[in-house]
Protein backbone atom coordinates (compact mmCIF):
# COMPACT_ATOMS: atom_id res chain seq x y z
CA UNK A 1 0.00 0.00 0.00
CA UNK A 2 1.12 3.66 -0.78
CA UNK A 3 -0.70 5.82 2.31
CA UNK A 4 -0.87 9.56 0.92
CA UNK A 5 -1.73 12.00 3.92
CA UNK A 6 -2.84 15.66 3.16
CA UNK A 7 -3.57 18.16 5.52
CA UNK A 8 -6.66 20.07 4.66
CA UNK A 9 -6.51 23.87 2.99
CA UNK A 10 -6.45 26.62 4.83
CA UNK A 11 -9.61 27.18 6.91
CA UNK A 12 -10.96 30.14 8.88
CA UNK A 13 -9.01 29.13 12.07
CA UNK A 14 -6.28 28.68 10.76
CA UNK A 15 -5.91 32.46 9.73
CA UNK A 16 -7.90 33.50 12.82
CA UNK A 17 -6.55 34.36 16.63
CA UNK A 18 -7.03 31.20 18.29
CA UNK A 19 -9.69 33.51 20.38
CA UNK A 20 -11.80 33.41 17.46
CA UNK A 21 -12.05 29.69 16.78
CA UNK A 22 -14.96 28.31 15.96
CA UNK A 23 -15.86 24.43 15.90
CA UNK A 24 -15.92 23.85 12.98
CA UNK A 25 -14.71 26.27 10.12
CA UNK A 26 -14.99 26.57 6.37
CA UNK A 27 -12.24 27.52 4.39
CA UNK A 28 -10.55 31.23 3.22
CA UNK A 29 -10.27 32.42 0.01
CA UNK A 30 -6.87 31.95 -0.40
CA UNK A 31 -7.57 28.11 1.17
CA UNK A 32 -9.89 27.46 -1.71
CA UNK A 33 -6.90 28.40 -4.10
CA UNK A 34 -5.24 25.97 -2.32
CA UNK A 35 -8.06 23.52 -2.82
CA UNK A 36 -7.44 23.77 -6.30
CA UNK A 37 -3.80 23.51 -6.45
CA UNK A 38 -4.43 20.14 -4.94
CA UNK A 39 -6.87 19.24 -7.00
CA UNK A 40 -5.01 19.98 -10.18
CA UNK A 41 -2.24 17.57 -8.65
CA UNK A 42 -4.95 14.58 -7.75
CA UNK A 43 -6.27 14.73 -10.69
CA UNK A 44 -2.74 13.61 -12.13
CA UNK A 45 -2.13 11.08 -9.33
CA UNK A 46 -2.98 7.46 -9.97
CA UNK A 47 -4.98 6.63 -6.48
CA UNK A 48 -7.30 3.85 -5.73
CA UNK A 49 -9.16 5.13 -2.87
CA UNK A 50 -10.03 8.25 -1.22
CA UNK A 51 -10.67 9.11 2.15
CA UNK A 52 -11.43 12.69 3.90
CA UNK A 53 -12.84 13.51 7.64
CA UNK A 54 -16.18 14.42 8.68
CA UNK A 55 -14.88 18.31 8.69
CA UNK A 56 -15.96 21.18 6.84
CA UNK A 57 -12.73 22.31 6.20
CA UNK A 58 -11.58 18.34 4.71
CA UNK A 59 -14.55 18.02 2.74
CA UNK A 60 -14.37 21.34 1.31
CA UNK A 61 -10.46 20.58 0.22
CA UNK A 62 -11.76 16.81 -1.50
CA UNK A 63 -14.78 18.73 -2.78
CA UNK A 64 -12.36 20.30 -5.15
CA UNK A 65 -11.17 17.34 -6.54
CA UNK A 66 -14.41 16.19 -6.87
CA UNK A 67 -15.82 18.67 -8.83
CA UNK A 68 -12.92 18.06 -11.44
CA UNK A 69 -12.80 14.04 -11.08
CA UNK A 70 -15.80 12.62 -9.52
CA UNK A 71 -15.55 9.67 -7.95
CA UNK A 72 -16.28 7.69 -4.88
CA UNK A 73 -15.21 9.03 -1.52
CA UNK A 74 -14.98 7.74 2.02
CA UNK A 75 -15.53 9.75 4.98
CA UNK A 76 -13.77 8.03 7.83
CA UNK A 77 -15.53 8.86 11.66
CA UNK A 78 -12.23 8.32 13.40
CA UNK A 79 -9.76 10.60 11.51
CA UNK A 80 -11.22 13.69 12.77
CA UNK A 81 -8.57 16.39 13.88
CA UNK A 82 -7.41 15.53 17.72
CA UNK A 83 -9.97 17.47 20.00
CA UNK A 84 -12.94 16.78 18.26
CA UNK A 85 -15.59 18.82 16.99
CA UNK A 86 -15.61 21.91 20.14
CA UNK A 87 -16.48 25.45 20.86
CA UNK A 88 -13.82 27.71 22.93
CA UNK A 89 -10.07 28.55 23.06
CA UNK A 90 -9.70 27.87 26.61
CA UNK A 91 -9.85 24.36 28.31
CA UNK A 92 -11.91 26.05 30.70
CA UNK A 93 -14.29 26.88 28.52
CA UNK A 94 -14.40 23.98 26.05
CA UNK A 95 -17.80 22.62 24.76
CA UNK A 96 -18.57 19.92 22.32
CA UNK A 97 -20.34 20.55 19.27
CA UNK A 98 -22.39 18.07 17.03
CA UNK A 99 -20.62 18.42 13.80
CA UNK A 100 -22.14 17.23 10.29
CA UNK A 101 -24.70 14.94 9.89
CA UNK A 102 -24.78 12.05 6.98
CA UNK A 103 -27.01 14.09 4.70
CA UNK A 104 -24.75 17.45 5.42
CA UNK A 105 -21.86 15.74 4.91
CA UNK A 106 -22.85 14.43 1.62
CA UNK A 107 -24.39 17.97 0.10
CA UNK A 108 -20.65 19.23 1.12
CA UNK A 109 -19.00 16.32 -0.87
CA UNK A 110 -21.41 16.92 -3.56
CA UNK A 111 -22.13 13.18 -3.75
CA UNK A 112 -25.51 10.98 -3.29
CA UNK A 113 -25.02 7.67 -1.55
CA UNK A 114 -23.97 5.72 -3.96
CA UNK A 115 -20.72 8.43 -4.68
CA UNK A 116 -19.98 9.29 -0.84
CA UNK A 117 -19.98 6.24 2.04
CA UNK A 118 -19.97 7.51 5.35
CA UNK A 119 -19.36 5.56 8.41
CA UNK A 120 -22.24 3.50 9.85
CA UNK A 121 -21.27 5.52 12.84
CA UNK A 122 -21.74 8.59 11.31
CA UNK A 123 -25.74 9.67 12.06
CA UNK A 124 -27.93 12.89 11.51
CA UNK A 125 -27.48 14.06 14.97
CA UNK A 126 -23.50 14.63 13.89
CA UNK A 127 -20.40 12.90 14.20
CA UNK A 128 -19.11 14.12 17.31
CA UNK A 129 -21.98 15.11 18.83
CA UNK A 130 -20.52 14.83 22.37
CA UNK A 131 -20.60 18.08 25.65
CA UNK A 132 -16.89 17.83 25.95
CA UNK A 133 -13.46 17.62 24.10
CA UNK A 134 -11.88 14.75 23.19
CA UNK A 135 -8.57 13.82 25.76
CA UNK A 136 -5.44 13.49 24.64
CA UNK A 137 -5.37 10.36 25.77
CA UNK A 138 -8.10 9.38 23.72
CA UNK A 139 -6.80 11.15 20.70
CA UNK A 140 -3.65 8.72 20.95
CA UNK A 141 -5.84 5.39 21.00
CA UNK A 142 -7.57 6.82 18.68
CA UNK A 143 -5.13 7.22 15.94
CA UNK A 144 -3.58 3.38 16.86
CA UNK A 145 -7.55 2.09 15.86
CA UNK A 146 -6.73 4.53 12.76
CA UNK A 147 -3.61 3.05 11.76
CA UNK A 148 -4.87 -0.80 12.37
CA UNK A 149 -7.48 0.23 9.61
CA UNK A 150 -5.30 1.36 7.09
CA UNK A 151 -2.95 -2.28 7.27
CA UNK A 152 -6.25 -4.21 8.08
CA UNK A 153 -8.14 -2.66 4.54
CA UNK A 154 -5.16 -1.80 2.83
CA UNK A 155 -1.76 -3.10 3.72
CA UNK A 156 -2.34 -6.48 1.90
CA UNK A 157 -2.88 -4.86 -1.25
CA UNK A 158 -0.99 -2.45 -3.65
CA UNK A 159 -3.35 -0.13 -3.47
CA UNK A 160 -2.90 3.75 -3.28
CA UNK A 161 -4.98 5.13 -0.43
CA UNK A 162 -5.00 9.31 -0.52
CA UNK A 163 -6.30 10.76 3.00
CA UNK A 164 -6.94 14.36 3.51
CA UNK A 165 -6.70 15.20 7.37
CA UNK A 166 -5.86 16.97 9.48
CA UNK A 167 -1.95 18.36 10.53
CA UNK A 168 -2.21 16.78 14.69
CA UNK A 169 -3.64 13.92 13.36
CA UNK A 170 -1.49 13.74 10.80
CA UNK A 171 2.06 13.96 13.31
CA UNK A 172 0.08 11.12 15.34
CA UNK A 173 -0.29 9.00 12.93
CA UNK A 174 2.80 9.52 11.63
CA UNK A 175 4.61 9.06 14.79
CA UNK A 176 2.57 5.48 15.28
CA UNK A 177 3.65 4.26 12.03
CA UNK A 178 7.58 5.25 12.12
CA UNK A 179 7.91 4.44 16.26
CA UNK A 180 9.83 6.35 18.88
CA UNK A 181 12.94 6.10 17.08
CA UNK A 182 12.07 9.23 14.99
CA UNK A 183 10.97 12.41 17.00
CA UNK A 184 7.94 14.13 15.38
CA UNK A 185 8.12 16.66 17.10
CA UNK A 186 11.08 17.86 15.42
CA UNK A 187 9.90 17.39 11.70
CA UNK A 188 8.30 20.82 11.29
CA UNK A 189 4.77 21.59 10.92
CA UNK A 190 2.42 19.89 8.55
CA UNK A 191 1.71 22.91 6.47
CA UNK A 192 -1.57 23.60 4.38
CA UNK A 193 -2.27 21.28 1.81
CA UNK A 194 0.91 19.32 2.34
CA UNK A 195 1.69 15.92 1.25
CA UNK A 196 2.93 13.06 3.04
CA UNK A 197 3.56 9.55 1.28
CA UNK A 198 4.25 6.31 3.61
CA UNK A 199 4.37 2.60 2.16
CA UNK A 200 3.69 -0.05 3.99
CA UNK A 201 5.43 -3.52 2.94
CA UNK A 202 6.56 -6.65 4.85
CA UNK A 203 4.69 -5.34 7.70
CA UNK A 204 6.76 -2.26 8.15
CA UNK A 205 5.97 1.60 7.37
CA UNK A 206 8.52 3.10 5.56
CA UNK A 207 8.16 6.97 4.92
CA UNK A 208 8.92 8.56 1.24
CA UNK A 209 8.14 12.20 1.42
CA UNK A 210 7.79 14.44 4.11
CA UNK A 211 4.90 17.56 3.87
CA UNK A 212 5.50 17.74 -0.10
CA UNK A 213 4.37 20.98 -0.63
CA UNK A 214 5.31 21.63 -4.59
CA UNK A 215 1.54 21.87 -5.69
CA UNK A 216 1.24 25.02 -4.86
CA UNK A 217 3.08 28.50 -5.31
CA UNK A 218 4.85 29.89 -2.69
CA UNK A 219 2.39 32.61 -1.93
CA UNK A 220 -0.13 30.03 -1.09
CA UNK A 221 1.79 27.94 1.52
CA UNK A 222 0.32 28.41 5.19
CA UNK A 223 1.07 25.96 7.87
CA UNK A 224 -0.09 27.78 10.63
CA UNK A 225 -1.69 24.70 13.36
CA UNK A 226 -4.78 25.41 15.41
Amino acid sequence: MKLYLIRHAESLNNARPVYERISDPPLTARGRLQAQGLADWLTKLQHDVLITSPFRRTLETTRAFLDQSPRRVHVWHQVFENGGCFEGHEPANHSGAPGLGRTDIRRLAHADEELCIVDDTITEDGWWNQPHRETPQESEQRTKSVVARFVDEFGATRQSVVAILHADFIRGLVAEMLGPSVSIGRLGPFVNVGVTLLRYQDGQWHLDWLNSISHVPPRLVTGKEH
